[in-house]
């Protein structure tokens, strides 16, 4: 590093600091202003800024800050498909098989799906092939609704970590990528703030941001989430309560030795890992009360007390 350090045996300092500034995990990143003693001007998300931020930050002011964000609003109220995936010196996307070149034009007026992933990524790699499956499952619900089935489509903005994995990767996909390294990706990661993937952004038909749920809306409602804006998952939602009204208020899982509660948001719910199938979750859910296990109501097996007795989780 090439700062500055309290000394290592200064278990005192150390103490004090983390009691002050209530530092609860690390990395921990605390921006003290020059001249200024007032709590407000002791920024506590210094991690958070740098990451959004870099060196852009500097000084690290209220008014910096708020420029800075300003500049982020307008870029996302200003954005297109145009300024999203194109370059100077690149106007086209890779299509199958490759090296086939797509124009990024072609795209514009259909509903885009980007897709941040990466082979080395576990999560990615199980969740893919799910993608794939809704992928074609969309592009033929939207050719039976007497649509164009090519008014749907993904853009995959690889995190591999070279050019092999991303071939490897990549053939494995029916849609189209931003080619391995392109500059435009740290861009993307930075402009929709990736901070995990995978990642699956959705951009309506003007190249606007509608969603950066389209993992979880693919996971609760499968092809029917399409076109993924606010009225369709509002319908969704409305249909999903009706249909919890028919669950059975509690099951026990043969994943699970418990007794499972059905939940909700509102009710003792909120957003969750299923534990069956490793995906996001949200709204409806089945819970164990008395160890947190939770699972997708879709997920459930139903089985009876007994038979459980010899399940550990």
């Amino acid at each position: 590093m090439p700062w500055l350090a309290i000394p290592f045996s200064d278990l005192d300092t150390k103490k004090a600091l983390n009691r002050k500034f209530d530092v609860e995990s690390i990395p921990s990143f605390v921006i003290l202003q020059p001249n200024d003693n007032k709590e407000e001007a002791t920024l506590h998300d210094g991690v958070e800024i740098i990451y959004r931020y870099g060196v852009d930050a500097f000084p690290f002011t209220k008014q910096r800050l708020e420029e800075l964000q300003d500049e982020e609003r307008a870029r996302h109220e200003n954005q297109t498909l145009t300024n999203l995936l194109t370059a100077h010196d690149r106007d086209y996307l890779l299509g199958h098989p490759t090296p086939k070149q797509v124009s990024v034009a072609s795209l514009r007026g259909k509903t885009i799906g980007l897709y941040f992933s990466a082979q080395w990524c576990r999560p990615c790699v199980n969740f893919t092939p799910k993608l794939i499956s809704i992928y074609d499952m969309i592009k033929g619900k939207v050719l039976e609704d007497d649509h164009d089935g090519e008014d749907f489509e993904i853009v995959f903005v690889s995190s591999d970590r070279d050019q092999t994995s991303f071939d490897s990767y990549f053939n494995t996909m029916p849609w189209l990528a931003l080619p391995f390294g392109d500059p435009n990706i740290k861009e993307l990661v930075k402009h929709f703030d990736v901070k995990g993937i995978p990642l699956l952004v959705i951009l309506g038909p003007d190249g606007k941001t509608v969603t950066q749920q389209g993992r979880n809306l693919i996971n609760l409602y499968k092809e029917n989430a399409y076109p993924f804006t606010d009225a369709k998952v509002e319908l969704l939602e409305k249909k999903m309560d009706e249909e919890a009204k028919n669950l059975p208020r509690s099951v026990y899982h043969g994943g699970h030795r418990h007794e499972l509660n059905l939940v909700s948001e509102g009710n003792g719910g909120g957003p969750f890992i299923c534990c069956a199938c490793d995906e996001q979750g949200c709204g409806w859910a089945y819970q164990c009360l008395e160890c947190g296990y939770e699972v997708h109501p879709k997920c459930v097996t139903a089985t009876t007390p007994n038979s459980n007795t010899n399940t550990n989780r």
